[in-house]
Formats: structure tokens, sequence, C-alpha cells
């Protein structure tokens, strides 16, 4: 009887980590498809405000996230900086700035639907320097949900038929490289532990400021004006809640996996340049986006 007693008792307790386990999931799946819609909010601003130059942009969009982030640090019960990993969260930061300035390059010369696509090439990049650096690994179950966002990704790009490879192209690659880096000094010092989600965010919206503030001396530079200011604020909001999303998403599940998460922003991003510049949404852009979209349902369920 006691051991009975016993086995139902650990059963039980087995069964609550589970449940626990499969819960935090779920978050950290909700938060990397929401910082896919932020980062989509983000780059519909950029698009709006890409006559002012990339510098501008990305300097206003570190200045004024960093100006929020105390507010970010409120809802955290821990220090700020952990006085750790000096190195990693500099190079998360200049991996960050450089995969921004290469996106907003990129949009120079590629509607906002190819963008997007381009730049989730990181997850592939991620597969590459994952088994490298990081030490978790993707569960088996999860493989075949990943594969159909991919699927749906390539289908979206049209790989058969892709005839815009061009200097902007290139942008867009160099952008996916250096987000997969950021991934992964995320993921390294994730595993380490010790470190606020407004530490993580705080030296990206620095190199933000700072390589945007470069870039500004090296040519001549304008201060937005009138409703400008309001897609500045937009801007820079939508990519600290996108930071944050991503950055709690990436504490929760792996790096990886949120990597290909963020596939769902290949969809978003089609459906904004639909709606606000009458960008073209071929049948392929429909048949992927539902494999984009069901892979992620998928994901939640399982």
């Amino acid at each position: 009887m006691l051991q009975s007693l016993l086995y139902t008792k650990k059963k039980g307790r087995e069964l609550g980590e589970s449940m626990v386990t499969l819960s935090t999931a779920k978050k950290g799946i909700l938060a990397s498809i929401l910082a896919a819609v932020f980062f989509t909010t983000m780059d519909v601003g950029a698009k709006k405000l890409i006559h002012l130059g990339t510098g501008e942009i990305t300097f206003f969009r570190g200045v004024i996230g960093l100006l929020l982030l105390p507010f970010m640090a409120r809802m955290e019960s821990r220090p700020v900086f952990s006085g750790k990993d000096h190195l990693l969260l500099h190079l998360r930061g200049l991996f960050g700035c450089a995969c921004l300035l290469f996106f907003f390059y990129c949009l120079n010369g590629l509607t906002l639907g190819d963008a997007e696509i381009l730049t989730q090439l990181s997850a592939f990049f991620m597969c590459l320097l994952s088994p490298v650096f990081l030490k978790g690994k993707l569960q088996k179950r999860a493989v075949p949900r990943l594969g159909m966002i991919a699927l749906g990704a390539a289908i979206v790009l049209q790989v058969w038929n892709y005839h815009s490879f061009n200097l902007f192209a290139v942008f867009g690659i160099l952008s996916a490289f250096f987000a997969a880096c950021a991934y992964v000094c995320i993921g390294i010092m994730t595993e380490r532990g010790g470190h606020t989600q407004t530490e993580l965010v705080f030296y990206f919206q620095l190199y933000s400021a700072l390589g945007g503030l470069l870039l500004m001396g090296l040519g001549h530079w304008a201060l937005p004006v009138g409703a400008e200011w309001g897609w500045i604020l937009e801007l820079a909001l939508s990519a600290l809640l996108g930071q944050v999303c991503l950055t709690w998403g990436c504490t929760h599940i792996h790096p990886t996996m949120v990597n290909f998460l963020m596939y769902t922003g290949i969809l978003f991003h089609i459906l904004a340049g639909v709606l606000l510049w009458g960008e073209t949404l071929t049948l392929y852009s429909w048949v992927g986006g539902s494999l984009i979209v069901l892979g992620s349902v998928l994901l939640l369920k399982q």
C-alpha cells in the first residue's frame, strides 16, 4: 500500500513537471510568433522612413529604445546588469546592430516580403552554428513541424524561380547571418544563466544607436519632420517589444526553434506589403503562408 502511494505521488510529480515544461514551451512559442508580429510593424515603419537614410532610422530606433528600457526593467525583480559575460553581451549588441543595418539597406531595393524571406535564412545559419556553440538539442517530434515551416518558406520564396538576387539580396543574407550570430550569443548566455531580459536588450539598443550615429557622421543627415516622428516612435516601440518577445522566447525554448518560428514573419510581411504598398500576393504566397501558420499551430499543440 505504501509503495503504491509513493508510486502514485511520483507519477503525479512527474506529470506536474511535464505540464510545467509543456506550458513553458507554449509560452516560448507564442512569444516567438508575437516577436514576428512586432518586427513586422517595425519594418513597416522602416520602409515608410527609408527616405531618411539607414543611419537615421537605426540611430533613433536605438535611442528611443534605450529611453524605454527603464519601464521594462521595473517589471524584473533582479538587478539589470549581471556583471558577467561582457564579451558575449557586446557581441550580441554588435551582431544585432549589423543585422538591423543590413536589413534596412535591403529594404532600399526589395519588397517587404522578399526582404523578410531572405532574412529568415538565419534559421539555416543557426542549424550550422547551433551544434558548435549550443548544448541543447531539438526534440525529434518538433522536426516535422519545423520542416513544414521551412517548406512553406521555400514555396513563398519560389526557390526554383527566384530572379531578384542582387546586391540588396546580399544585404538580406548578411542580415540573416548576423541575426543567427546574435541568437547564438543569447543561447549561450541563457544556458549559463544570470542575465535579465533588460540587460540582453540594452546592449542591442546601445549598439543600434552607436552604429546609426556612426553612419550619420559619415554623410549628410536630416532630422525627421512632422508625422515622421510618429513613425519613428512606432518603429522604436515595435522594435523594443519585438526584442523583448524574442529574448523571452529564447530563454524558454531552443533558439533554433525560435528562429524557425520567426518564419511566420514572412506571412506578416507579405500581408503588410499587400495592404500598404500594393505588393503582389501570389498563389505561392498563400500556399506557403498557410504551411507556415499550420506548422506553427502544430508546434503549439505538440
